[in-house]
């Protein structure tokens, strides 16, 4: 049963997209061994597709064995080849009692908000979606009374089921913080259909999830949805230059641009101690480490004082904030005398770009872990290389490599510009395991994304 498993947890990691699903198991065949870093959400999806799939093999041999006695056996042959086929049979039958279950959560979702008058802030991007929801709600808690979508719950059923099951919560708050995502055009349209956002937010576009949308267009233009689907006002990061330059191209209600330059007097504070700025005649401090986040604080800031709160509630709970975990979250080994970095969820070329200057602070060696970018499409090689000559620029100590479809064209940039400073893992185990002997007391090293298990 352990294949059954497997595949339903690759179908699941690939949001039950069907040629995806089959264009990674027929690269890979060895079912058994897919779920390893990850597990399976068993969510009442899944598991009723894992009955249907054992109904459906256990019929398969009930009929084989009728017509062939002993030698329906032989059927093993035949059928394990072809299980990732069932199994996406198995969803096509699952997908009426699916479409009607879905369809039942968000309707009642959807009246819920709508009958208690719950104000609802959205907030989406390619990047830095997280963050910003994460600090918009630590500033609007100094002042209201807020209910947020946690973790990663940021598609319409997941925001639908989070709605159902928190009902109390949400009928006393003042605002509910939604963060949305996406993988193709419409999806947004979808979920603010269901919370019919008042307020929103862009935090940032780029490649990210590019093989999914296809275009570096066709993000945009998803992204939007969101501020084209938003009642009162939208906020935008103007210092992404992909919302910079293509707001104008949509239909937006009320709205407000920020950049870095609303803030003056920026710190950068000693120790891997944070950022203090000031802002709107305010000082703030925050020990959050990538100079970004002062963006997406006067971001959270802008609509606070929209919204009548008083800022200065705000400073004491930016300063003492945590950290938002495996985000830049800096990780102080003393027994060692190590810095750990780790930015292990950042799997996007702005992160990178951030990740990289903030390790640029460290005074001993530096030092990066990473497997590279995912869901590059047709930019995967050139971002690749061009990782590798940011990589050199930086004249890092050592950039250990987890070995994937990307560690070529790594590696052969790296040969191109003779930078020698690496060294290659087969897999994420045995790079972690081989750490005690490469780093040395006084480094610094960032974990640079952490490929999950359906990418190669």
């Amino acid at each position: 049963m352990n294949i059954l498993r497997s595949l339903i947890y690759i179908l699941q990691r690939e949001s039950y997209d069907a040629s995806r699903f089959l264009s990674f198991v027929y690269r890979d065949w060895r079912f058994w061994q897919y779920e390893k870093r990850q597990s399976i959400d068993w969510t009442l999806k899944a598991r009723l597709l894992y009955i249907v799939l054992c109904l459906l093999l256990l019929l398969i041999f009930t009929v084989g064995f009728y017509f062939l006695s002993w030698r329906a056996f032989y059927l093993l042959l035949v059928i394990l080849p072809v299980l990732p086929l069932l199994s996406l049979l198995s969803l096509v039958l699952l997908s009426p009692f699916d479409y009607l279950l879905k369809y039942r959560m968000i309707s009642r979702a959807q009246h819920f908000l709508a009958d208690n008058k719950i104000v609802v802030i959205g907030i989406t991007g390619s990047y830095g979606k997280t963050s910003l929801k994460e600090t918009l709600a630590i500033v609007l808690s100094s002042g209201f009374k807020i209910v947020k979508t946690p973790n990663n719950i940021n598609t319409d059923l997941g925001i639908a089921a989070f709605i159902l099951s928190h009902r109390q919560e949400l009928a006393a708050a003042d605002f509910f913080i939604v963060e949305m995502g996406a993988y193709k055009i419409g999806e947004i349209a979808k979920t603010c259909s269901l919370v019919k956002p008042q307020y929103s937010f862009l935090s940032g576009i780029n490649e990210a999830h590019l093989e999914r949308f296809g275009s570096l267009e066709n993000t945009i233009h998803a992204k939007f949805e969101l501020g084209e689907r938003t009642a009162k006002k939208v906020i935008l990061n103007f210092d992404d230059i992909n919302i910079r330059n293509n707001y104008v191209s949509f239909k937006l209600p009320s709205f407000v641009g920020v950049d870095h330059t609303l803030a003056s007097d920026v710190k950068i504070l000693p120790d891997f101690g944070g950022l203090s700025f000031h802002y709107d005649g305010e000082l703030f401090s925050t020990p959050w480490l990538a100079e970004h986040n002062i963006t997406l604080i006067i971001m959270a800031l802008v609509l606070a004082k929209e919204l009548g709160l008083d800022l200065k509630k705000a400073i004491t709970p930016l300063a003492t904030a945590p950290f938002f975990k495996n985000r830049l979250e800096p990780i102080h080994n003393y027994a060692s005398q190590l810095m750990i970095i780790d930015d292990s969820y950042n799997g996007n070329w702005s992160g990178f770009v951030s990740g990289l200057s903030v390790l640029g602070r460290a005074t001993g060696r530096k030092l990066v872990i990473t497997p590279g970018l995912v869901e590059l499409g047709a930019e995967k090689e050139s971002r690749h290389r061009a990782l590798a000559r940011l990589y050199a620029e930086k004249d890092l100590d050592l950039v250990i490599l987890i070995s994937n479809s990307a560690t070529a064209y790594i590696i052969d940039e790296f040969q191109k510009i003779s930078f020698i400073k690496y060294k290659v893992y087969p897999d994420s185990l045995s790079a972690h395991r081989d750490l005690a002997s490469v780093l040395r007391a006084g480094d610094t090293i960032i974990f640079q994304n952490d490929w999950p298990d359906n990418y190669k």
